[in-house]
């Protein structure tokens, strides 16, 4: 039971630290953050499934104190129209069976302006070959990459209702993914409502619906759209 009774100055926080990519932590990251640990007294660094680095159980006076040091703005002066929850794998960066550049491709997704706030949380998995490291059929945005190109799907969720996303389109250039992932996700925040998350948007709406409205009412099959990079 949480005690609200106790003054904010005692209460813990956690702090994300931004700029390190967790899946490819080099040895000048990890002296960084040993020497954050160490100065400000953290006793522990957690990497989160989003991909995430965070300095949890903070008291007040050390996390003013870190996000002093680092220029981090507080959260609420954040973006609000822009993607938090990207997930990566190494890609052709490190990883064998890569087909694609997916930390690249997840720096560029990172930055997309969308028309508004999204209704609820966005989790985006990348992939870099078949073999799905980044489980991208059970992320609300799931890209994989193939020989022929990138394969996205949409409402994928995990947890107690677990849904695998519907194949949108597929065989597409980063060019075509950064311009249909925007789109995908401003027409989920103009019609999915709040909290609503994308597994059960596309539950509602279904993907031929959702084909018409992002693909164009001429869509056939994904593979032979061509969608328009503008």
């Amino acid at each position: 039971m949480t005690d609200n009774s106790r003054p904010d100055a005692t209460r813990k926080t956690h702090l994300e630290i931004p700029g390190f990519n967790p899946a490819m932590l080099t040895l000048q990251d990890l002296e960084t953050l040993t020497g954050l640990m160490r100065k400000y007294q953290v006793p522990v660094l957690r990497i989160t499934g989003g991909q995430r680095v965070l300095f949890p159980d903070l008291d007040q006076e050390q996390y003013q104190a870190l996000r002093e040091r680092l220029e981090i703005p507080e959260p609420a002066n954040r973006p609000a129209n822009r993607i938090h929850m990207v997930q990566a794998c190494r890609g052709t960066r490190g990883c064998r069976y890569g087909m694609g550049d997916s930390v690249a491709l997840k720096e560029k997704i990172q930055t997309l302006e969308l028309d508004g706030p999204l209704p609820a949380k966005v989790k985006v998995g990348i992939s870099g070959c078949r073999m799905c490291c980044c489980e991208s059929w059970m992320r609300d945005v799931g890209l994989v990459r193939e020989q022929k190109g990138w394969r996205l799907s949409f409402g994928g969720n995990s947890g107690g209702r677990p849904r695998i996303g519907d194949l949108v389109a597929e065989h597409l250039d980063e060019d075509q993914v950064l311009v249909l992932v925007t789109r995908l996700l401003n027409f989920y925040i103009r019609h999915a409502g709040p909290r609503v998350r994308t597994a059960r948007f596309m539950e509602r709406i279904g993907l031929e619906e959702l084909r018409k409205n992002v693909l164009g009412r001429d869509w056939c099959e994904p593979e032979h759209h061509n969608l328009e990079t503008r």
